[in-house]
């Protein structure tokens, strides 16, 4: 069906005089953990097509090529404290893909904006974290990411200079399940803001929200500001998410009828006046778990699989960065969870080789108890080189 879509798709891009850009990526990496090592790598190829046939139309599509190589195959349980080299196998694969990530249309009306299609859709303020995106995962790894795109419906309507009202529906088999997200956005003095609301059904078992296989219905209620004061950025978030609850005969009391929990962010950057450039950020997640000896294995799977937000409540994010020489920055990425008392320290070397290609090398160590989220893991190493064009 994919192939189908390219295929209606390049004759209207091609006639509209398209723009192409994109990027070759190759990647290296190895981790220990604990009596496991896993050495694997990646290289991807992407090609962005844009095209505007009148000043009321644009056209884009991507695709991406990725194949993996190395150890493709990983075991869930040796990330998991307490699992890990017991021989308990949960395997999940790295497959090769072909995937038409992005395909959408966007047409510009005297009153508001109509995109229809698989696009990019970004809910938020946040770097690391972001409560009120309902469609988007990040890897703690590297939250900057690129995300995958969206099948989704989504109407823009101005109202004056700062201000607009955002909808978007993600369209299900059936119309009653369809995720839906309101947003108003304005801004006042140096700061804009943003009030959200949304409502997410469980499709089917396969899909839990929030990793939640008891969760039928979602509603979140959310806000965010970004400004800067006195040369200082800053940034909240909040989301407040009720769960209806889909209960089992006889569930464990662990279980009521409705979840409500809060999770919100705060945030700071700044550049120093010797090119230092520091960024916090600050995590609270109603929604994870306070103490490590109530985790479960569910949540450890939610949390991998990018379900949840966090593994537990409380974390932080740094992230500092130097143009240190002409082509070379050094930079380093601290994640802390104050639960259990872990952290992982990732210092970063980014060479820029030749124009529009650059290389980059990353460390981590970590620490913590073995039984702790990051201190299961010893070290890691990634060598990643990219050309765009």
């Amino acid at each position: 069906m994919k192939f189908w879509g390219i295929l209606l798709l390049l004759p209207s891009l091609l006639w509209a005089q398209p723009e192409f850009y994109g990027y070759f990526e190759s990647e290296a990496s190895t981790m220990q953990l604990g009596t496991s090592n896993y050495n694997f790598g990646f290289n991807k190829f992407r090609l962005d097509i844009e095209a505007r046939p009148n000043d009321h139309v644009q056209i884009g599509a991507n695709i991406n090529i990725q194949h993996y190589w190395g150890k493709t195959t990983w075991n869930f349980f040796d990330f998991i404290p307490g699992y890990a080299g017991t021989g308990m196998v949960l395997n999940v694969d790295l497959p090769d893909t072909l995937l038409l990530d992005n395909v959408y249309m966007k047409l510009s009306f005297q009153l508001f904006d109509f995109t229809v299609g698989r696009q990019q859709i970004s809910p938020g303020v946040g770097y690391a974290w972001n409560p009120t995106d309902i469609f988007n995962s990040k890897s703690l790894l590297d939250p900057s990411y690129e995300q995958t795109g969206v099948e989704a419906l989504r109407i823009d309507l101005p109202l004056n200079d700062r201000s607009s009202l955002i909808a978007i529906v993600q369209p299900e088999e059936h119309l009653d399940y369809s995720t839906q997200q309101y947003i108003f956005k304005s801004g006042l003095g140096s700061f804009d803001f943003s009030f959200t609301g949304s409502i997410q059904e469980r499709v089917d078992y396969d899909a839990p929200i929030l990793g939640d296989m008891f969760a039928k219905k979602r509603t979140m209620y959310g806000a965010s500001t970004v400004g800067e004061l006195f040369g200082w950025g800053l940034w909240g978030e909040v989301g407040y998410n009720v769960l209806e609850m889909d209960l089992p005969p006889h569930s464990s009391s662990m279980y009521v009828d409705d979840r409500k929990c809060t999770e919100y962010i705060i945030g700071a950057d700044h550049t120093f006046d010797n090119s230092l450039y520091f960024l916090a950020e600050y995590l609270h997640n109603g929604f994870g778990t306070a103490k490590k000896e109530d985790l479960f294995l569910t949540d450890y799977f939610a949390a991998l699989g990018g379900a949840s937000h966090s593994l537990m409540q409380d974390y932080a994010f740094f992230y500092a960065m130097h143009p240190t020489f002409d082509y070379v920055t050094l930079s380093a990425i601290v994640f802390a969870n104050f639960n259990d008392n872990s952290g992982a320290f990732s210092p970063i070397v980014d060479w820029s080789v030749f124009e529009d290609t650059n290389l980059s090398l990353q460390g981590s160590v970590y620490w913590g108890e073995d039984d702790t989220e990051f201190g299961l893991q010893d070290w890691g190493l990634i060598l990643n080189v990219t050309s765009s064009f």
